[in-house]
């Protein structure tokens, strides 16, 4: 499971994100152990209310770690729209479809609802104060 962290950083900040052992002690954000572009894609697919599933994966590192990481990748802008324009309960009703993926399954990490609830109210949180600072949300990751 990779260790990942959200920030709210500016693009240039990219190399300071990837070069810290530890980013939320020096960037505003949250910590998402077990989230990864996989599960990014798929929530988007979610919100976006579409069965093509992106893949996150595929695009270019703003910072490569290499084969350990720490990688460090901008959420897409189209994301993190759409993530500040939902309320308490569509943020509730996607969670829920979001849990029961096949990537929050016992056959992969076994996330509870609860869990993937709590996740996704914080991201959304998130984003809505990387909109008001007008920066992006990074997603740091490594193994």
């Amino acid at each position: 499971m990779p260790l990942t962290d959200f920030v709210i950083a500016d693009g240039d900040d990219a190399r300071r994100v990837c070069d810290s052992v530890f980013p939320l002690e020096e960037f505003k954000g949250m910590d998402a152990k077990g989230i990864d572009p996989v599960k990014l894609g798929t929530l988007y697919a979610i919100l976006a209310d579409t069965e093509d599933v992106p893949d996150f994966a595929s695009d270019e590192p703003l910072c490569d770690g290499g084969e350990e990481g720490p990688w460090v990748m901008e959420v897409p802008t189209d994301l993190v729209l759409r993530l500040v324009k939902l309320d308490a309960t569509q943020i509730g009703a996607a969670a829920t479809k979001w849990a029961k993926t096949e990537e929050f399954s016992s056959e992969y990490d076994n996330w509870p609802p609860e869990l993937a609830h709590e996740v996704l109210s914080d991201l959304a949180k998130l984003c809505a104060q990387a909109v008001a600072a007008k920066k992006s949300v990074l997603m740091w990751m490594s193994l």
